[in-house]
């Protein structure tokens, strides 16, 4: 290589790993050697979405905590997330972000305004959260004053089979991807007594929140809160995102909850023709 290039300057180590064409114009001869370590560590996750210390450290030959230090800075970032268990790592919104036009990548500043109304219709807290893999990941909110209720931490990844937002887009993948999910994930973790892990079940949930547009919540991820959470469509008909309506079960009564959905139904189906329009699509891992 020549050595005027700005590639020269990679670390030692790291001769042997790619640069993805996203992360190949970020590099320049000035970045340090931390800089372009994290820049490597995200570059490798374009070649395999979900990878552990110990691969990513083996990659680019260098130590266990090395390769941690990166892993946490791009988690902090929001370019990568953990998995459910905690030990491996994945891609994350920002990331998907990358190299996509400004329109598709613009689901939270479309959602932002209806996020807005709806709280300010219900009082209550609302939730942007979209697919990532086989995983919901939060991340936009907006929480009500007083008692609030707990979704996630922004960008930690959910599963699809628990929880309303999760249930939601999971019920408006296509068949093919249904049961992918629920054969990759199977046994599917129980999380509190009233979770679904049943395929039968989970059918049945699918195809019920499919004929009503909606689905409720069911404690089936978190308990003390009542849930509602309605589905963002992009082209296609494809899930972009899930938008979730949640506040304690002593104020957020189920009967409250009910007595908004129509009000929810016209927003959603305005914001609904908007987003319909945009390329984005849902980063649904099923191979």
């Amino acid at each position: 290589m020549d050595q005027s290039s700005p590639y020269s300057s990679k670390p030692q180590g790291l001769s042997s790993a790619k640069y993805s064409p996203i992360i190949r114009p970020m590099l320049n001869s000035s970045m340090n050697k931390g800089t372009l370590r994290v820049l490597q560590v995200l570059s490798l996750f374009s070649e395999k979405p979900v990878r552990g210390v110990t691969e990513v450290s083996k990659e680019l030959q260098c130590s266990k905590n090395t390769a941690f230090h990166a892993l946490d800075t791009l988690i902090k970032e929001g370019y990568l997330v953990r998995d459910a268990g905690g030990t491996r790592y994945q891609l994350g919104h920002l990331a998907l972000s990358l190299g996509r036009g400004t329109g598709s990548a613009d689901i939270r500043s479309l959602c932002m305004p209806y996020l807005q109304r709806i709280h300010e219709l219900t009082s209550e807290s609302v939730f942007l959260s979209i697919l990532v893999e086989r995983q919901n990941i939060c991340i936009d909110s907006i929480q009500t004053r007083g008692v609030t209720v707990g979704y996630s931490p922004l960008t930690q990844p959910l599963p699809l089979h628990a929880g309303t937002g999760s249930r939601v887009l999971l019920a408006y993948l296509t068949d093919e991807e249904i049961n992918a999910y629920i054969h990759q994930s199977s046994p599917l973790p129980k999380y509190t007594t009233t979770t679904i892990t049943e395929p039968e079940a989970l059918w049945k949930e699918v195809h019920l929140i499919r004929s009503q547009g909606f689905a409720r919540g069911y404690e089936d991820f978190s308990t003390g809160a009542t849930y509602l959470s309605f589905p963002v469509f992009g082209a296609m008909g494809k899930p972009m995102a899930a938008i979730t309506i949640g506040g304690p079960i002593f104020r957020f009564t189920r009967e409250i909850a009910d007595g908004f959905i129509p009000a929810l139904r016209v927003m959603l189906a305005e914001l609904n023709q908007q987003s319909r329009m945009m390329s984005f699509v849902p980063v649904m891992g099923v191979g």
